[in-house]
């Protein structure tokens, strides 16, 4: 994926509701406008717990023991000190959440899958972010190929457009859209895709990178509408 094909933004209206629970009402600052992403579907709803983590919030499925997704807030001083912090995996249960509801390391052993972060090491300002951004309550299973070029390369076209334009809010989350869905171990459903939409108040723009979890390498860059219609997430 080339950095010019994925900077293409579309102009579309943001459609988010009014917070749902006091527990992000600590981290709004993780949101435009301090209001975060609803559910249109109710069945994503079940057994989910919010995340006020360093840097980032997390909104938690129990039922798919993975992120649906997870929200940063990005400027330029952030990414810079983050480019002064070398990486140390620290990959950990989130001990935060119900035993029984919890991703756990050994699910992810030797499953071919990586453990694919949804707000990105490489955006972490401090060791504080760093740790929390390894907490499997912010991982869920990737392909490989995936995450190691696709996925990469849209992590790099967000920070690119934070330089460019100074500040942007981005929600990345995961998508169950197959009949049939696997589980590592028996516990973690495998997401069908990937997604990170991007605001840029600047220029009052916004782009979702909508990715299939498979070797494919393919990406397409899709509205917030288009977004909600695929996932049941607006």
């Amino acid at each position: 994926v080339k950095n010019n094909t994925i900077m293409t933004v579309f102009t579309v209206l943001i459609g988010m509701s009014a917070a749902q629970a006091d527990d992000l009402s600590q981290c709004s600052q993780s949101f435009y406008g301090g209001v975060y992403p609803e559910f249109t579907n109710p069945k994503l709803s079940n057994n989910t717990q919010a995340l006020c983590m360093d840097g980032f919030a997390v909104m938690y499925s129990g039922v798919s023991r993975t992120p649906l997704w997870s929200a940063e807030y990005l400027d330029r001083k952030r990414l810079q000190q983050a480019k002064q912090i070398d990486r140390e995996d620290s990959f950990h249960e989130e001990s935060r959440l119900p035993e029984s509801a919890r991703a756990k390391l050994s699910d992810y052993s030797s499953s071919g899958f990586d453990r694919g972060h949804l707000a990105p090491n490489g955006d972490m300002a401090n060791r504080s972010q760093q740790y929390d951004s390894f907490s499997l309550a912010n991982i869920a299973p990737q392909s490989p190929r995936n995450s190691r070029y696709v996925w990469r390369d849209i992590e790099s076209a967000t920070r690119y457009l934070t330089q460019q334009y100074g500040e942007i809010y981005t929600v990345t989350g995961v998508a169950f859209t197959t009949e049939k869905l696997a589980r590592l171990n028996n516990r973690v459903l495998i997401p069908s895709h990937f997604f990170k939409a991007i605001y840029i108040p600047a220029t009052n723009q916004a782009v979702v990178y909508y990715a299939p979890n498979d070797e494919s390498e393919r990406i397409e860059v899709i509205s917030i509408d288009e977004l909600t219609a695929q996932t049941g997430i607006e």
